[in-house]
Order: C-alpha cells, then sequence, then structure tokens
C-alpha cells in the first residue's frame, strides 16, 4: 500500500513538473497568440524554441551569437493606434529579453524585409530587458517576438510580464536639437537630462568611439562653446551621470546638423569611469565656436552634471606611436628574478591609431573599443623560445601584450594564437608565459601593451623578456652592460663591452618617457668600455638608462636617491 501511494505521488509530482515547464502553445510563429493593447500580460518562455529568423543588421548583441534570439514565442497583434505603440518588458522579465516587431502580412516566420521595430537591451531597464517603439496603423496587425539573448546556444528564458501600449514620449529638453544648442562657459557640476530627447546628429561609421553595433550619440542635447582662451580644455561627466553616455566635439563653422569629417574628438567610455560614462580633452582656439554634443549609448538616457575645464593636458607616453617605439632587451632568468631589468611604462594619457588597429587574439568582444597603446622593440638574439612577464604596477589597471611583426602586421598565425593579459580589476595583476616558435635567426619584432579604455583602466607596468643573451652574440655589438653604483646618489658608472666599434649615445629617460640627460659619445672602438655619468641634477627616482650603439639599444633601470 505504501509502496503504490509513493508511486502515485512520484507520478503526480512528474506530471506537475511537466506540465510547469510544457512548450508555450504559442511556441512558433504560426501558433501566435491575438491580442490588442495589454498592461502587464504575463508570459514564460521555459520550453520554448527557437522559431524566428537571425537578423545580422538589427537589434544585435554583443557574445558568439549577436544575430540570434532564442526560446521565442509570439503574438498577433492587432493595433487600435495610429501612430507610436510601445512593446516592452523594460524591468518586468527575469532575464535578458529581446524583442521583435514585424509586419502581420508577413509569412512566418518573418525575415528581415519584415521588421517594424527590435530591442535587445531598453535605454535604462534593468536586468537588461527591453522595449522596442515602432509606427503602428489602426487595424493593422504585427507579429511580436520575444525572446532572450544568449551568448550561444541554449541562450535565456525565463518569466515576466510584457505591455503593448501606445506609446507617451517624454518632452525632450530645451537644447534637443542642434539648432537650439544652449550656450555654456567653463563650470563645473552643471546638471543636465536627456530624458526624452531625440537623435539629432550625425552617424559616425567605422570610428572606434562610436562601436559596438551604434555608430552615433543617442538622444542627444547640444551644446555651443567659445573660449576665452587658446589651449585645452577637459570635457567630462566621469562618474557623474547615471547612464551610459557618448560625447562628440565638432569643429568651429560646422552647420547644424554637423556632417561626420566634422567630428573633432569623441568619447564612449572614459578610462577609468565607471557605469561606461565619459571623457575626453580637445583644444581650442580664441574666439572660435565648437558644437559640444552628450547623449547615450543604444538610446539609453537619464541624469548627471558634466565639468567643462581648461587643463595643461597631460604628455602621452614617448611611445605611444608605432613609430616611436622603445628598445627593450633579453635578459637571462637569474638576472629577471633578480630584477636588474624592468621595462617599465604606462598606458595613462596614451592613445591608439584607429586606422590599422588590430585586436589582440584574447579580446572576445571585437565590435569596438578606444584603447591606450604604447609600443617597444626587441631582438630574438637567435632564440627560438622566450618567457614574457607582464605585471600590473597600478592597483586596477589591466594591459594585454602582443607581439607584432612590425607596425602593421600582428605576429599571431606564426608565433601565438593568444596573448598575455593581466587583469588588475580582478586582482590577477602578473602573469608568465613562454612563447615558441621564433625563427632561428636573431629577428627583430615589437610588442604592443594596450588596455581597453572602454571596460578597464589604464596605469603603471612593466615586463621582462628572459631567454638565452648568449645566442648569436657574434651579430649584437653591446654586451656586458652594468651600472653600479645603483641605485646612485652623485654618479653612476657605465660598464659594457662593444663587440664591435660604432657611434655610441647614452639616454636618461624618466618613466612617462620624457629625455632628461643625452650624451653622444662619439665613436667608440670595440672592447670594454667604462664611462662616469652624473646624476646630481636628478630628482629621486627611477630612470631608464638606454645604451645605442648604431641603433642597437639597451636599457636598464636606474634608481636615483
Amino acid at each position: 500500500m505504501m509502496k503504490n501511494l509513493q508511486c502515485l505521488l512520484v507520478a503526480i509530482f512528474c506530471l506537475v513538473a511537466t506540465h510547469a515547464y510544457a512548450q508555450p502553445a504559442h511556441d512558433n510563429c504560426a501558433d501566435a497568440i491575438a491580442i490588442g493593447e495589454v498592461v502587464d500580460l504575463d508570459f514564460s518562455t521555459l520550453s520554448a524554441t527557437d522559431d524566428g529568423a537571425t537578423h545580422a543588421n538589427d537589434c544585435v548583441s554583443g557574445g558568439s551569437t549577436p544575430d540570434s534570439t532564442y526560446a521565442d514565442i509570439w503574438y498577433l497583434y492587432t493595433s487600435t493606434i495610429t501612430g507610436q505603440v510601445e512593446f516592452t518588458t523594460c524591468g518586468t522579465a527575469d532575464f535578458d529579453t529581446k524583442v521583435y516587431v514585424y509586419d502581420g502580412t508577413a509569412a512566418c516566420p518573418p525575415q528581415d524585409g519584415d521588421i517594424v521595430g527590435c530591442s535587445e537591451d531598453g535605454p535604462n531597464c534593468a536586468g537588461s530587458t527591453s522595449q522596442a517603439i515602432f509606427d503602428a496603423v489602426a487595424g493593422s496587425t504585427y507579429y511580436l517576438r520575444l525572446g532572450g539573448y544568449g551568448d550561444g546556444a541554449p541562450g535565456e528564458s525565463g518569466t515576466g510580464t510584457f505591455s503593448v501600449q501606445e506609446y507617451i514620449a517624454p518632452m525632450g529638453p530645451d537644447n534637443d536639437f542642434c539648432g537650439d544648442a544652449e550656450v555654456i562657459m567653463l563650470g563645473t557640476d552643471m546638471p543636465f537630462e536627456n530624458t526624452g530627447a531625440t537623435t539629432d546628429g550625425p552617424e559616425h561609421p567605422d570610428n572606434p568611439c562610436f562601436g559596438f553595433g551604434d555608430n552615433t550619440v543617442q538622444a542627444d542635447m547640444w551644446y555651443t562653446f567659445t573660449p576665452t582662451f587658446t589651449g585645452s580644455v577637459e570635457w567630462s561627466v566621469c562618474n557623474t551621470a547615471v547612464f551610459d553616455t557618448r560625447m562628440a566635439v565638432y569643429a568651429p563653422g560646422s552647420a547644424c546638423p554637423p556632417l561626420d569629417e566634422d567630428l573633432q574628438e569623441c568619447n564612449d567610455d572614459g578610462g577609468g569611469c565607471e557605469g561606461f560614462t565619459s571623457q575626453l580633452i580637445f583644444d581650442v582656439v580664441m574666439n572660435e565656436t565648437y558644437l559640444l554634443r552628450l547623449g547615450g549609448f543604444s538610446g539609453e538616457t537619464g541624469t548627471g552634471t558634466m565639468n567643462l575645464i581648461e587643463i595643461i593636458p597631460p604628455d602621452p607616453p614617448v611611445n605611444d606611436a608605432c613609430e616611436n617605439t622603445l628598445g627593450a632587451t633579453i635578459q637571462t632568468l637569474a638576472e629577471a628574478d633578480n630584477f636588474d631589468l624592468l621595462h617599465e611604462g604606462t598606458t595613462i594619457a596614451g592613445d591608439f591609431d584607429n586606422g590599422p588597429f588590430r585586436f589582440p587574439k584574447c579580446i572576445d568582444n571585437t565590435n569596438g573599443g578606444e584603447f591606450s597603446d604604447v609600443w617597444y622593440t626587441f631582438n630574438t638574439l637567435g632564440n627560438t623560445e622566450l618567457i614574457f612577464r607582464l605585471n600590473a604596477e597600478t592597483e586596477g589597471a589591466s594591459f594585454y601584450l602582443d607581439i607584432w611583426n612590425d607596425c602593421d602586421s600582428i605576429a599571431v598565425n606564426d608565433l601565438v594564437d593568444d596573448c598575455l593579459f593581466v587583469d588588475g580589476e580582478m586582482g590577477a595583476t602578473f602573469l608568465q608565459q613562454t612563447i615558441s616558435n621564433f625563427p632561428a635567426t636573431s629577428t627583430d619584432y615589437h610588442i604592443r601593451v594596450m588596455t581597453r579604455l572602454t571596460s578597464q583602466s589604464p596605469g603603471d607596468f612593466w615586463f621582462q623578456i628572459i631567454g638565452d643573451i648568449t645566442t648569436d652574440i657574434e651579430d649584437i655589438a653591446i654586451e656586458q652592460f652594468k651600472l653600479f653604483p645603483n641605485p646612485a646618489d652623485k654618479a653612476t658608472n657605465l660598464q659594457f663591452q662593444l663587440g664591435k666599434s660604432g657611434k655610441v649615445v647614452v639616454e636618461i629617460t624618466n618613466l612617462i618617457g620624457q629625455q632628461v640627460i643625452v650624451k653622444n659619445l662619439g665613436l667608440l672602438n670595440s672592447g670594454s668600455q667604462f664611462i662616469e655619468l652624473s646624476t646630481s641634477h636628478l630628482q629621486k627616482g627611477i630612470y631608464l638608462v638606454s645604451l645605442d650603439v648604431d641603433g642597437e639599444r639597451v636599457t636598464r633601470k636606474l634608481i636615483v636617491e
């Protein structure tokens, strides 16, 4: 009797569980449920299949399957409204939703040409829920498709409510249109709100400020600024806005609205700015008038305060551009472990050339972004295998390191299918990796160290290259380069061996690449060399001492006390 009762309970449980997660009746487009205007209608996509088409050019997402919508359910909406209608799960679903609106006369499932509206992440919608606003005609029918985002199958599904009703647009700001731009002067904590703003300005395709499927500044507001000086200005909503902002500055003389080619400076996500807020620096000429455009990514709106201040812009790193690379050298494992030499640098105040820009292999999301990169060159000395160490010095800063054949071609296919990445934000500040398949002859390569400003903080770093320094030594001019005493007070001595005669130049730079000493020693013969170098006029700190012989360069760290 007890056994039969247990079996009955199990059967009832299985029946209930199966019923709770049964395939929805309107899982397919052909079975769409007819509705009119509704408010907070319950839905579930649990156990739904994927019935609709993929759409590569509309409301695409990130991840590995950006054009897909998973576990979709369908409705056939007949409008009683001529005007704008809102189809929304904004803040009312427990998963990352994705919604589409199609022409109701289309065949099932509808295709790209049938799309009337769509939304992946609605502006200011909690939990990555959706809000699609579309133009409707009373008496017309529209297919409504509700599904989930996914970084690959099976994608997200869940429950919630949705609404389909007339959309009443909020009143936009007074400076919603370029022709109504607000005149502003220098100042701090100036409030703004772009709620209800339309998009008035131009699109900027193929620009790193405008990636991730959105090539403009949405819900934009406009300002004009006429400086009373010639210099540089910082415009910032960094950490002072409550939404994902974007900003653009257009050159003097631009018409309203300006053209793509009028863009002077722009920023999507400022380096070190939380919440994907923005910050930029632009040069100004006295009495010229500049157009300033502020809005959101993907239609986001909200409030904040902004600063517009005169500044002296920070000097970029000396090796900010690939044509200005700094030399890096190989050291033995014992020297590296003793920290005899660290190649130190920074991505603070750096820029990047977005023309030939190539993403490192270890970046998955290549839909856009802004970066700061610095460049180095090194010679393999014939080593076919080298150890690379990368360390984040600044707390919270993150860095990528990859290897290039030259300034135009990344050395991925023949050397390494990945790159070094230290994630300071997650506490992973040090990485060591062996890279193989270098050619057996001495070969020059470039190193790029980079911070992705879109999602990471720039800062200071150091790296080391470890290998056999005796390999192929007959082709190397400089050997056994030493600095002593180190740390130094009033002077330090340079001792090195020249394998061949050559023109010798000694250069000392600080950690941001500024040259503080340069001495041209002229033509020196091969053999042992000993040079005394005064450091009495240098401030206390860390410097890099570079020895250049006919273009071959070796660098050592010097501490001045």
